[in-house]
C-alpha cells in the first residue's frame, strides 16, 4: 500500500512540474523578442512600455496569490489549479489574435495581465499540494522540484520564443495555450492528498484522514507573529537582480558583447543548467544535513546561496569582449572574455541554487498546514513586487544609460540578499519547534479517533 501511495505521489509531482513549467513559461517569452515585439507595436525599439507590462503582469499576478492561496487553506486545492490552467492557457491563445498596433499592445496588455491572474492561482496551490506530497526530511529535494519547475518553464518559454520569434511571436503563446488546455484534462484524475501530510498517514495506518482544520482570519496573526516567516515573507528583494537580466540579457549581450539573441540562448542555457544542477544538489545536502539533526542546515545553505554570488556576477557583467558579426557558438567559447564570464555565471549560479529548494522547505517547516498557502501567497507577492521592480528599473535605466548599466543595477540588489537571512537564522528553530509541537498534539488527538 505504501509503495501504492509513493508511485501516486509520484506521477502527482510530475504533473505539477509540467504545470508549473507551462505556466512559468509564459513569463519568458517576451524577453528573447523585446525588440521584435518593440517594433511590432511601433515603440521604434524603446523597451520602457514592454517593462511596464511585465511589471503590471507581475503586480496582477501578486494580488492573485494572496486571494488563491487564502483560498487554498480552505477549500479544495485541484479545483483552484485547474481553474488556474484554464485560465492561463485560454488567454495565451488569444494572444494570436493581437494587431500590430497601439491597440493590439492594449489588448497583449490586458491578455497578459489575465495570465497573471491564472499564474497566481497555481502557485500557492501546487506549493501546498507538493506539502502534503513529501515528507519532512525530504522537503528540501521536494521542493527543489519546485524550483526545477520554474527553471524548465523558463527556458521551454525562451526557447520556443527564440524560434518562434522570426516567424511570428506570437506563436509561443499559441503553443504553451493549448499545452495547458491538454493539461485540464489530466488534472481531472488528480486525488486531492491530506493535509496531514505523507509522514503522518504512514504513522496512522490510514488512506485519508479528515484533517479539518482550515485557516481563519484570526490566524494571519499567528503567522506573523513568527519572526522567521516575516523576513521570509518580505525578502522581496531577491527577485529584483534576476527580474533585471532576464528582462535584459538579450538586449545586453547584443548591444555590449555584439552576441545574437539565438547564440545569447545557449550561453543562457548554460547558466540555468547549472542553477538547475545546484537546486538539485543542495537540495540533497540540505535534507541529508537535516536528518542528522542539523536544523539550521537548510537557512545556513540559502544564506551562503545568496552571499557567494555576488562578486561573481559583478566581475561577469563588466568582462569587456566583443563577438566578431554572425559569431557561431564555438567561436563565442573561444573568446577569453566570453569563456571567463560563462564560467563566472556558471559558478554563481550553481551556488544560488542553494537557495532554491531550502526556502520553500522552510516555509513549510515553519507553518501548519492550512497557513502554507497563505504564507506563501503573502511571500509571493512581495517577490512579485521585486519581480516587477526588476524589468521595470532595468527597463528605464538602459533606456537612459545603456544595457550594462541596467545590468550592474541588479549587483545592488544582490548586496542587500543577505541581510534577510540573518534574522532567520536566528529564529528558526525554536519557531519552527512550537509549530511541531502544535501540530503532534493534533496527531494524537487524530490517533485516538
Amino acid at each position: 500500500m505504501e509503495n501504492k501511495t509513493i508511485k501516486s505521489s509520484l506521477l502527482s509531482v510530475i504533473l505539477f512540474i509540467i504545470i508549473l513549467s507551462l505556466v512559468y513559461s509564459v513569463q519568458n517569452m517576451i524577453s528573447p523578442n523585446l525588440e521584435i515585439i518593440s517594433y511590432y507595436f511601433g515603440f521604434e525599439g524603446r523597451t520602457a512600455e514592454l517593462g511596464v507590462l511585465t511589471s503590471t503582469f507581475t503586480i496582477i499576478t501578486g494580488f492573485s496569490v494572496i486571494l488563491f492561496g487564502y483560498l487554498a487553506d480552505k477549500i479544495t486545492r485541484k479545483w483552484i489549479v485547474l481553474l488556474g490552467t484554464l485560465i492561463y492557457s485560454i488567454f495565451s491563445i488569444f494572444i494570436i489574435f493581437v494587431s500590430p498596433n497601439i491597440r493590439g499592445y492594449y489588448l497583449f496588455f490586458f491578455l497578459t495581465s489575465m495570465n497573471g491572474v491564472g499564474f497566481g492561482a497555481i502557485i500557492p496551490s501546487i506549493f501546498s499540494l507538493i506539502g502534503d506530497l513529501v515528507s519532512k526530511d525530504d522537503r528540501s529535494k521536494g521542493f527543489s522540484f519546485f524550483s526545477i519547475a520554474s527553471l524548465l518553464g523558463m527556458a521551454f518559454g525562451l526557447i520556443i520564443a527564440t524560434i518562434a520569434g522570426p516567424i511570428d511571436w506570437r506563436l509561443s503563446y499559441l503553443i504553451v495555450g493549448i499545452l495547458g488546455l491538454v493539461n485540464t484534462c489530466i488534472i481531472l484524475f488528480f486525488r486531492e492528498p491530506s493535509r496531514i501530510g505523507k509522514d503522518n498517514l504512514f504513522l496512522l495506518d490510514k488512506q485519508a484522514v479528515d484533517y479539518t482544520y482550515r485557516i481563519k482570519k484570526s490566524d494571519l496573526k499567528e503567522i506573523f507573529k513568527k519572526k522567521s516567516n516575516v523576513w521570509l515573507i518580505i525578502n522581496f528583494v531577491d527577485t529584483i537582480p534576476t527580474g533585471i537580466i532576464l528582462f535584459l540579457i538579450f538586449y545586453y549581450m547584443s548591444d555590449y558583447h555584439n552576441v545574437p539573441e539565438d547564440i545569447t540562448l545557449v550561453f543562457l542555457g548554460t547558466i540555468l543548467l547549472s542553477t538547475l544542477i545546484g537546486t538539485i544538489i543542495f537540495g540533497f545536502i540540505g535534507d541529508n544535513l537535516f536528518k542528522k539533526g542539523k536544523k539550521k542546515a537548510r537557512v545556513l545553505l540559502a544564506l551562503i546561496g545568496n552571499v557567494v554570488p555576488i562578486p561573481f556576477v559583478f566581475i561577469a557583467l563588466i568582462i569587456p569582449f566583443e563577438a566578431p558579426d554572425n559569431v557561431s557558438v564555438g567561436e563565442l567559447f573561444a573568446i577569453p572574455g566570453a569563456l571567463i564570464m560563462v564560467i563566472l555565471m556558471m559558478v554563481a549560479m550553481f551556488t544560488n541554487g542553494a537557495v532554491n529548494g531550502s526556502w520553500y522547505a522552510t516555509v513549510v517547516d515553519l507553518n501548519l498546514p492550512e497557513h502554507r498557502g497563505t504564507t506563501l501567497a503573502t511571500a509571493n507577492f512581495f517577490d512579485i513586487i521585486g519581480r516587477s521592480l526588476g524589468p521595470l528599473i532595468g527597463a528605464f535605466v538602459r533606456d537612459l544609460y545603456g544595457s550594462v548599466y541596467g545590468m550592474m543595477m541588479s549587483i545592488i540588489a544582490f548586496i542587500a540578499l543577505p541581510f534577510f537571512w540573518i534574522p532567520i537564522l536566528k529564529n528558526v528553530i525554536p519557531e519552527m519547534e512550537a509549530t511541531e509541537k502544535v501540530f503532534i498534539e493534533r496527531i494524537s488527538q487524530l490517533k485516538e479517533t
